[in-house]
């Protein structure tokens, strides 16, 4: 017999709790242990129990569910966070590339049950003070971040970083005035920490703050920024190419 798991539930819509909670009791080996209308609520109720699973509403009045995230950082309170959400295109992103899983509204019954089924799974939290990081990053794109050189580490803000570069298996970040540092990460980890409404990776060795971006050639397949009055130019596949200009609308 499968190992009961215990769930809480936060959404300020009643009739949302209410299903999910209907879903999720038809699940074999689920026990719901609390439900919480606000993040205050719910905060409150972690701080006494906290359930293998929470199944988080993002979008609620007052503090939204990425604040109650932020809380409980603070509090180092660990739990499996499930977003819920409707179709909101920047959320998704956010929660996608800090690896957190979610649910769309209308909650699909069958889509739930493979959220649990991949929880029994695995059974583990991973690291979850990283992707807690990840997620604020994206969230909160103009805050400084952390970044571990050879020799310790530097604090820069995101928007005073212009571009990134791969360097073998670490990655080169220029920033400044014509800084720039090596760090002891190789370019995907780096882009994981960037916030994905500032940074676009253009190449498998370059990443560019769409910041400074001033134009693209389709002719000689070039990314151009201008950053302190100098420009740079970068290569730029069609395809890549494409997608940047998707992402500017």
């Amino acid at each position: 017999m499968d190992q009961q798991i215990t769930v809480m539930v936060v959404d300020d819509d009643l009739r949302s709790r209410e299903v999910l909670t209907l879903h999720l009791r038809a699940i074999p080996g689920i026990k719901v242990i609390d439900s919480a209308r606000s993040a205050d609520e719910a905060l409150a109720m972690l701080m006494m129990n906290v359930p293998d699973i929470l199944f988080l509403d993002v979008e609620m009045p007052g503090k939204t569910g990425f604040d109650l995230v932020s809380d409980l950082k603070r509090l180092n309170i660990s739990t499996c966070i499930v977003f819920q959400t409707a179709y909101d295109k920047y959320a998704i992103q956010a929660i996608k590339h800090a690896a957190f899983d979610y649910l769309m509204k209308p909650i699909d019954p069958e889509e739930l049950r493979e959220v649990v089924s991949k929880y029994r799974q695995s059974q583990k939290l991973g690291d979850f003070e990283e992707k807690i990081d990840r997620l604020l990053n994206q969230l909160n794109p103009h805050k400084k971040i952390k970044l571990h050189t050879h020799k310790g580490f530097i604090l820069i803000d995101t928007d005073d970083i212009y571009y990134c570069e791969a360097d073998w298996n670490y990655s080169i970040v220029h920033y400044g005035n014509q800084q720039k540092e090596t760090l002891s990460i190789n370019l995907g980890k780096l882009v994981e920490m960037l916030p994905v409404s500032l940074f676009h990776r253009i190449s498998r060795s370059i990443v560019i703050n769409m910041r400074y971006l001033t134009r693209i050639s389709r002719k000689t397949h070039k990314c151009h920024l201008v950053v302190h009055g100098v420009e740079l130019s970068f290569s730029i596949s069609s395809k890549m190419s494409l997608e940047l200009e998707e992402r500017l609308g």
